[in-house]
């Protein structure tokens, strides 16, 4: 269960503000909403597709004047904003701090959107924003100047360890015992391209690039943006997959050259 801490904090201070400085509403709202800071929420966290279920929204006020409701609004890249919810306080932070947890998912966070019911068909890069407006005891609306962002992510993009053995026929080494090089390991990052598919280096090139499918059953699927070819052309045990329990990323990939093929095993393992 994840959980994004969103605090109320000084709101004693901020109330005083407005009832101790000689100042009219006019100053500070916009019809009868009043912006202020109130709430610092969580600046934005990831939406792994695939991979987030459900979790939670914490809501911390602090005591102190009493807040009578929370309004959370939502929108979505493209959309208009809409009410999500309103949640009751009924001013019990009066008395104490309040905790209040929010429950979410994707059917709640596409709710109203006109969002596709299929969560893979989201768009990488896109993202929800939440907004909240307290309800105060005295009816007063205050907007939070701050906003939590929930940006769409590929579920398997991120941070890496890549452990590589390039097999050379003529450069040095070996095959299969000792690669060309040694063991190369070395961090890299895994950018998405799409909801299934990242992109990582060819070989030991830079320039060039491998994109990487993620198929239901944990196969993978691999094309490239020069001449290649999936699996080990000596060895068909050497099959590109991925594992759901570590998280590892298992390529095995060649391309032909004078003296014959150039081979590659990588296994990508997961940053966290």
């Amino acid at each position: 269960m994840k959980n994004i801490i969103i605090s109320f904090f000084s709101l004693a201070f901020v109330m005083l503000l407005f009832t101790s400085c000689d100042t009219t509403p006019d100053d500070f709202m916009t019809g009868d909403v009043q912006t202020g800071g109130l709430v610092s929420p969580l600046k934005s966290f990831p939406y792994k597709i695939g991979q987030t279920t459900n979790f939670d929204v914490d809501l911390t006020i602090p005591k102190g004047p009493g807040v009578k409701s929370i309004e959370v609004y939502k929108t979505y890249t493209g959309k208009a904003k809409v009410l999500d919810r309103t949640i009751d306080v009924a001013s019990a932070n009066a008395d104490e701090d309040v905790t209040l947890k929010v429950a979410y998912n994707y059917d709640s966070l596409a709710s109203g959107l006109s969002l596709p019911t299929d969560e893979s068909m989201l768009t990488i890069g896109d993202s929800w924003t939440l907004s909240y407006v307290s309800i105060m005891e005295d009816d007063r609306k205050v907007l939070n100047s701050a906003v939590t962002s929930i940006g769409v992510a590929n579920f398997f993009a991120g941070p890496y360890e890549l452990n590589m053995q390039y097999f050379h026929p003529t450069a040095g080494g070996s095959y299969p015992t000792e690669a060309y090089g040694g063991e190369r390991i070395s961090e890299i990052d895994m950018p998405a391209i799409s909801a299934t598919e990242c992109t990582v280096w060819f070989g030991v090139w830079e320039d060039d690039l491998i994109t990487i499918k993620i198929n239901p059953d944990n196969s993978i699927t691999i094309s490239f943006d020069r001449s290649g070819t999936p699996g080990d052309p000596n060895d068909p045990t050497k099959i590109n997959h991925y594992d759901p329990v570590t998280g590892k990323i298992y390529l095995y990939y060649s391309y032909p050259g004078a003296g014959g093929n150039r081979i590659f095993w990588a296994v990508y393992t997961p940053i966290v």
